[in-house]
């Protein structure tokens, strides 16, 4: 970590971390982000968060729509029971790619996979995902910009925002499995 912070390459390597982030299921991406705006400044922060976890998201997209093709299939097998976010997925993938961004209905990485099996186009996803990412981005930095003055009430703010983000997508995914 003391390299990440004092690196001339730094700002890359933080870039890439967020990127190969987004590959992987349940991954603490809040403290990565958090981590890297407390060394870095606010919009230079946003940029490597929001720009590498985009970066990655569409990288996922890719792979599901040609390499990964039948990996992808049987991800999105698994979430078959949430029969309302497929069908809201036909009808309007853009709306359901940003609304599966904005509240946690399932990891980010299910996400990718299920839209890369899917007819939408990349810059959809794309455009869904800046819009639906950039409101916990905005929100962690900020965190990680603060921390060092106010942690506790820091860790409060960010705590209450991640219970309220999870009893929203817990509601939504009860609609959607009904």
């Amino acid at each position: 970590m003391n390299w990440v912070e004092t690196s001339s390459a730094s700002v890359w390597f933080s870039f890439l971390i967020m990127v190969g982030l987004a590959f992987v299921p349940a991954m603490p991406i809040p403290l990565i982000v958090g981590y890297i705006a407390t060394n870095k400044p606010f919009w230079l922060a946003l940029f490597i968060s929001l720009g590498g976890t985009t970066v990655g998201c569409i990288g996922m997209f890719y792979l599901s729509r040609t390499i990964l093709a039948r990996w992808a299939r049987n991800k999105v097998a698994v979430y078959a029971r949430l029969d309302g976010f497929f069908t809201m997925l036909d009808r309007n993938a853009f709306l359901a790619i940003l609304i599966g961004r904005l509240i946690p209905i399932m990891p980010s990485a299910a996400l990718n996979a299920i839209a890369g099996v899917t007819s939408m186009s990349v810059w959809a996803f794309t455009f869904a995902t800046v819009i639906g990412k950039l409101p916990t981005m905005v929100a962690f930095t900020m965190a990680g910009q603060q921390f060092e003055d106010n942690g506790w009430s820091t860790m409060l703010l960010v705590g209450t925002y991640l219970l309220l983000l999870v009893l929203i997508g817990r509601k939504l995914k009860r609609r959607f499995t009904a």
